[in-house]
C-alpha cells in the first residue's frame, strides 16, 4: 500500500472535508453507502480520500478494494488523485472498468473452474472482429439486405441477462441474432465486452462458492459514475453486496445519466439509494460553477435540486447568441470572435481554459476547420478521434508526459508508470521478472527525456517493450488495435503527424490547446469558458425525440452547461438543414426557450 508518510497525507487532506457536511458524512460511513453527487461537488476527491482511508484503516493487507469506473479516463483521473496521496495501484487496489474487473478478477481466475463454456484462454475480440462475426451471422439468418444493427443486438444483450426469461424473447429476431453471434464468436475462440459482464454476473449468480473468494480479496467494492454503468454491473453489485458480504461505496448522479442508448438506467442508482440497509448521502455544494450557471442548469433540467456555489461572490455570464447564417457560421463566430474576446476579457486566461461543445462529429468537423483556418492549436475528443482511449493508450500518453517534462515535477510519477506497466502482464510476475521489467522501462524512459517526436517515441517503445507484451498476452488483443491506430495517426501523413511528446502527453487538454468535444465526451471535464453550438430545434434535440430519449437529451444539455466555471455562450441559428440541403425553420432549441421563459 503506502508508507506512513503517504498514509498521514490522506489524514491531513481529509480535514478539508469537515466543512462539507455531505462529504464528511460519506467519508465517515462504515456500511453500504450511496453518494448522490451533483456537478462539481467534489465527488472524485471524496472517493479518493475514502479509498485511502479504507485501505489504511478498514482493510488489512493483503485484502484490498476494487473500484469500478465508467471509463478508462475516469480510472486515469482517480489514479492521479490517489497518486497525489502517495497511494499506488497494487494487488490490493484495482481501479478499472467493469469489463476489466470481470475479465481480471472473475473470468480469468474462475471461468474454467466454473465450466462456464467460454473459450480458453480468454481472448477479447477487437471491434473489427465483432463486426465481421455480426455481419456473417446476420446475413446468414436474414439475408444481405437485412436492416439489423449490431448496436441494437448488443443493447438487447445488455438489457436481458436471463436467456430463459420472456423478456429475452420479446424481440425474437434480435434474440436469434444475438445467440448466433455469441456462438460464432466463441467458436472462433473469442469473447467480446458484453460477454465479460454477462458471464461475470452468471459466475456470481450460479456459483455461490465464488462469493467468499471475492470477499476475501476485495471486502470493499467502490463504484464511480454508477448511473452510467447499466444492469449488468447492477446485478453484480447486488450479488456481491447483499449476498456476498462485500461492503459497497458508490457515487453517482441520476441527473447526469446520458448513456441510455448503451443500456444505462439511472433508476438503478436511485433504487440502491432508497434501500433501508444503505446510507444515502447527498452532495449539494458546487465547487465548479458560479451561481448563475447553476441556476441556468437547473432551469434547463426542469428540476430544482438546491445546489449552490461554494463561492457566492463569483459572477457568472450566461449568454445566448443568434447567428442566423447556420451552423458553419456559428463555428466561425465562436473561433474568430468569441475566443479572442474571452481571452482578452480575463487576465491570465489561456486557450486551454476554453471548450467548444457540440452534439456530433459533423459539427466538430466545422469547428476544427475554423480553428485550423485561424491557426489555433486544438485537441479534439469525439467520434472522429483517431484512436480510442484504453488502459495501454493512457499509459503511453502518460509516459510521453513524463519524458517531456513530467520527470522534473513527478507528474506523473515514474513509479506509477512502472507499476502500471507491470500490471499489464496478466501472468503474475516473479520478483526477479518485475525488477527486470521495471529496470527496462525506467532505462527506456530516462534515455528519452526531452520533447522529441511522438512517432519516433512510440515506434521505439513498441520495438523495445510493448509489442512483445501485446503479442503474447491475448487478453490485450483489443488494446493492441488501438495502439496500431495511434501509430497510424502519428505516422507521416497521419491525423496527428508531427505531434511532439508534450502534445501527446497533453491529449487530455493543454494550456495552449482549444478543447473540442461532443457533449458526451465533455462529461467529467471542466473549463473556465464553455461555448455550445448547434442549439437549434431539430439538431438538439433531434426532431424525432420523445419520452425517455428527449429527457436524456435534456440531461445532456444539463451536463454541458455544468462543465463551465464562469462563462457559458449558447449559440443558435433558428434553422437547420438535412444532408440533402433541405432547410427546416424550427427556431431555437426548446432547451434554450426554457432558459428564456423561466
Amino acid at each position: 500500500m503506502s508508507s506512513h508518510n503517504s498514509s498521514s497525507r490522506y489524514l491531513v487532506m481529509s480535514l478539508e472535508l469537515r466543512d462539507n457536511r455531505g462529504q464528511w458524512e460519506a467519508y465517515e460511513s462504515t456500511g453500504h453507502c450511496i453518494v448522490l453527487a451533483g456537478p462539481g461537488s467534489g465527488k472524485t476527491k471524496t472517493l479518493a480520500l475514502k479509498l485511502a482511508r479504507i485501505l489504511a484503516e478498514d482493510v488489512r493487507a493483503p485484502r484490498g478494494v476494487a473500484c469500478i469506473t465508467f471509463s478508462q479516463e475516469c480510472s486515469r483521473e482517480l489514479v492521479r488523485r490517489l497518486d497525489a496521496l502517495g497511494i499506488k495501484e497494487s494487488s490490493r487496489l484495482f481501479i478499472g472498468t467493469v469489463h476489466g474487473f470481470c475479465l481480471r478478477h472473475l473470468l480469468v481466475p474462475y471461468s474454467r473452474l466454473a465450466n462456464l463454456g467460454l473459450p480458453q484462454p480468454i481472448v477479447v475480440s477487437t471491434i473489427e472482429q465483432n463486426r465481421a462475426v455480426f455481419e456473417a451471422v446476420s446475413v446468414q439468418l436474414f439475408g444481405v439486405r437485412n436492416s439489423y444493427r449490431q448496436h441494437d443486438v448488443d443493447n438487447h444483450r445488455r438489457a436481458y441477462f436471463n436467456r430463459q426469461s420472456p423478456e429475452w424473447q420479446s424481440k425474437p429476431e434480435l434474440a436469434r441474432i444475438a445467440e448466433a453471434y455469441e456462438g460464432e464468436l466463441h467458436r472462433r475462440g473469442l469473447v467480446d465486452f458484453e460477454d465479460l459482464v454477462l458471464y461475470g454476473q452468471r459466475l456470481l449468480i450460479q456459483h455461490s462458492w465464488v462469493l467468499p473468494l471475492i470477499r476475501a480479496k476485495f471486502p470493499v467494492l467502490a463504484i464511480d459514475e454508477y448511473q452510467d454503468l447499466g444492469v449488468g454491473l447492477h446485478k453484480i453489485v447486488q450479488r456481491l453486496a447483499f449476498n456476498g458480504g462485500v461492503r459497497l461505496f458508490a457515487v453517482g448522479d441520476a441527473d447526469q445519466s446520458v448513456y441510455g442508448f448503451n443500456g444505462a438506467d439511472s433508476s438503478l442508482l436511485l433504487e440502491l439509494a432508497a434501500r433501508l440497509d444503505v446510507q444515502c448521502v447527498r452532495l449539494s455544494l458546487n465547487y465548479r460553477c458560479a451561481n448563475g450557471i447553476i441556476d441556468a442548469a437547473e432551469r434547463a433540467l426542469g428540476e430544482v435540486r438546491g445546489y449552490r456555489s461554494s463561492d457566492v461572490s463569483r459572477v457568472a455570464q450566461v449568454e445566448i447568441i443568434h447567428r442566423p447564417l447556420g451552423i458553419a457560421d456559428q463555428a466561425r463566430y465562436a473561433v474568430e470572435n468569441l475566443i479572442p474576446h474571452v481571452l482578452l476579457s480575463t487576465p491570465g486566461r489561456q486557450l486551454g481554459d476554453i471548450a467548444i461543445l457540440y452534439r456530433n462529429a459533423e459539427i466538430g468537423d466545422l469547428v476544427a476547420r475554423s480553428a485550423q483556418f485561424a491557426g489555433l492549436n486544438f485537441m479534439r475528443i469525439d467520434n472522429a478521434a483517431p484512436y480510442r482511449k484504453c488502459a495501454v493508450i493512457s499509459w503511453i500518453e502518460d509516459s510521453a508526459a513524463w519524458c517531456s517534462g513530467g520527470w522534473r515535477t513527478a507528474q506523473p510519477k515514474l513509479g506509477g508508470l512502472i507499476d502500471r506497466w507491470c500490471r499489464f502482464h496478466q501472468a503474475r510476475l516473479s520478483d526477479a521478472a518485475r525488477q527486470h521489467e521495471s529496470r527496462m522501462l525506467a532505462t527506456f524512459l530516462w534515455a528519452r527525456r526531452g520533447n522529441g517526436e511522438a512517432f519516433e517515441f512510440l515506434a521505439a517503445l513498441r520495438t523495445e517493450l510493448l509489442d512483445v507484451l501485446l503479442s503474447t498476452d491475448r487478453t490485450l488483443n483489443d488494446q493492441r488495435v488501438q495502439v496500431d491506430a495511434m501509430s497510424r495517426a502519428l505516422s507521416p501523413g497521419g491525423a496527428l503527424a508531427g505531434l511532439d511528446l508534450a502534445r501527446l502527453g497533453g491529449r487530455d487538454g493543454a494550456p495552449n490547446q482549444l478543447n473540442l468535444l461532443t457533449f458526451h465526451s465533455a462529461k467529467g471535464c471542466e473549463y473556465g469558458v464553455v461555448i455550445i453550438l448547434g442549439l437549434d430545434e431539430g439538431v438538439f434535440p433531434w426532431s424525432n425525440e420523445t419520452g425517455d430519449e428527449l429527457q436524456e437529451s435534456r440531461r445532456l444539455f444539463y451536463v454541458a452547461l455544468t462543465r463551465a466555471r464562469d462563462e457559458v455562450h449558447l449559440i443558435y441559428s433558428g434553422w437547420s438543414a438535412n444532408r440533402f440541403g433541405r432547410r427546416f425553420d424550427n427556431g431555437m432549441s426548446r432547451f434554450l426557450r426554457d432558459l428564456i421563459s423561466l
